[in-house]
């Protein structure tokens, strides 16, 4: 978990006790990823750090973003960090070199979903973009009459859909290769 007193505890799910607590951030941790091997974090100190659980030390302080990181996605080799200076970036996990630079939205990403190299990226500005992080490419931009009226909040995606919840109250489906509402 990560805190306003800008550290991460990991804890024991059975017992509740607290594991390691794991301090190196200067500002509140917003997010976290756990692969069960590395621990990754993002903070309002405008940074991103990579962890080892057992040594309680960071490996990577991942630097770039010039605002607050408010969401994260791990999977093992990709990090993708999003930020309110409105970028998404792409980090290789084992060097900790930024990969790409994802620019499209026009406020902060605030929710994301990786997968075999596809990110789905949810922002405040109401818009939904699906990403090759291999490439650095926009693939979709999920818009056009039916898309929401306010901040994208929660989203999923399948191999066909993409699923996307708003502050303006709606749930949606998508298809992730046309970008349609569905």
């Amino acid at each position: 978990s990560g805190s306003r007193d800008a550290t991460l505890r990991l804890w024991d799910i059975e017992t509740g006790q607290c594991l390691h607590v794991l301090m190196g951030h200067v500002a509140a941790v917003r997010c976290v990823q756990y692969d069960g091997h590395k621990v990754v974090s993002g903070a309002y100190d405008y940074t991103v750090k990579v962890w080892d659980p057992e040594t309680e030390s960071c490996t990577h302080t991942l630097q770039g973003h010039t605002n607050r990181v408010y969401s994260l996605q791990f999977d093992g080799t990709h990090i993708v960090s999003g930020s309110l200076d409105t970028s998404i970036r792409v980090w290789d996990a084992e060097s900790g070199n930024c990969l790409h630079t994802l620019m499209g939205h026009q406020s902060l990403t605030s929710g994301m979903e990786l997968r075999d190299n596809i990110l789905v990226s949810g922002n405040a500005d109401s818009t939904v973009k699906i990403w090759d992080i291999k490439t650095g490419q926009c693939l979709q931009t999920l818009q056009g009459p039916s898309k929401h009226q306010s901040a994208v909040t929660c989203l999923q995606f399948s191999s066909k859909f993409v699923v996307t919840s708003s502050d303006d109250g709606t749930v949606k489906l998508w298809d992730l290769k046309t970008g349609e509402f569905v």
